[in-house]
């Protein structure tokens, strides 16, 4: 920390020394400005224009440059130590979002499966049961019964479960639509000349143009997936919120 303050010191000092001089330039701007369009004012304008690019050239050439140049090398290094710990981490931590995303896909899966198989179970038994009461009905001489409580309309049963059965503890999962992405991050097209023409279309949606991921990703999502625009690869997800603060 001290030297970072001792380099940003002598940046200060090194950039001060440039001070008059760009005052004296930045009124050059102004007095041209302030002038006709004429020849002497193209004259001025040449030799200004020499003044300022030796100023340039003096800057170039001064401390506060190699000093520049080091500070961005230093920059650059730091940066790539920086990625070299984190992306990695990153990598598996998409991944380990992904695997949540993907089992909650399969999670509700099975359980509108386990839905089905109860529901059909409970009906069959249910018909089983109506079929014996009638055939009782009819045993016993109870015809008119019989014929009623075969005619009553049949009611499906329903049969509840648990939404959360199968759900990591403490995890609630928020279901989105966004635009598939490829390896390098960016927005998958199947017809991108299509999309950019449905787009076009709809001044509504010409904040759009860009392709900016997020934005596309709330507009897909606030429409719970019915709104296709014509041309873009969308991906039905679930992104993981966490009740614990450090997740």
């Amino acid at each position: 920390m001290e030297q970072q303050l001792v380099v940003t010191e002598e940046a200060k000092l090194l950039a001060k020394s440039f001070e008059e001089r760009l005052k004296e330039i930045l009124e050059y701007g102004i007095e041209l400005r302030s002038m006709d369009n004429t020849l002497s004012r193209a004259n001025l304008a040449l030799e200004r224009s020499k003044e300022i690019r030796r100023y340039l050239e003096d800057i170039e050439a001064s401390p506060l440059r190699e000093l520049a140049r080091r500070m961005n090398e230093a920059h650059k290094f730091m940066t790539a130590l920086l990625n070299r710990v984190r992306n990695p981490a990153q990598v598996v931590a998409k991944f380990c979002t992904d695997c949540r995303s993907e089992w909650e896909v399969e999670r509700r899966r099975l359980n509108a499966e386990d839905q089905r198989k109860r529901e059909e179970l409970a009906n069959r038994l249910a018909a089983e049961q109506r079929a014996a009461e009638i055939k009782h009905l009819e045993e016993i001489g109870r015809q008119a019964e019989a014929q009623a409580r075969a005619a009553a309309p049949v009611i499906p049963v329903s049969v509840s479960i648990d939404p959360n059965a199968g759900k990591p503890q403490g995890e609630i999962m928020v279901e989105v639509w966004v635009p598939k992405l490829d390896e390098q991050g960016e927005i998958v097209f199947s017809d991108e000349t299509a999309y950019r023409k449905w787009n076009a279309e709809r001044p509504e949606f010409h904040y759009l143009m860009k392709h900016e991921y997020g934005k596309l990703k709330k507009l897909l999502s606030d429409n719970r997936g019915m709104l296709q625009p014509p041309g873009l690869e969308i991906e039905h997800r679930f992104e993981a919120r966490t009740r614990s603060s450090n997740e």
